[in-house]
């Protein structure tokens, strides 16, 4: 019985390695596309096409010098648009 149970825990990891392998390839971005973070949207495929879904605006913060002094700003990269007014960090 112990033989049998070492070669079914041997077994079932490599059936399990070999039916839940998955494919990936590599995507390359279009020039015009703005650049999001990889986790702010979702690809869909239909019909051979790649549609990308957006969950939610992509906030992020821009910075900039000015005198020596930092300043930071929000930026709001789905609709490509500022938010709020330049504050000092």
């Amino acid at each position: 019985m112990r033989i049998r149970n070492k070669k079914l825990l041997l077994f079932v990891p490599a059936i399990m390695a070999f039916t839940l392998s998955t494919e990936t390839y590599a995507q390359t971005k279009p020039a015009d596309v703005p650049y999001l973070p990889p986790n702010a949207v979702q690809s869909v495929t239909i019909s051979g096409e790649y549609i990308a879904v957006p969950f939610a605006d992509i906030i992020g913060w821009r910075y900039k010098a000015v005198d020596g002094k930092m300043y930071r700003r929000q930026y709001n990269y789905s609709r490509q648009q500022w938010i709020g007014e330049w504050e000092l960090c």
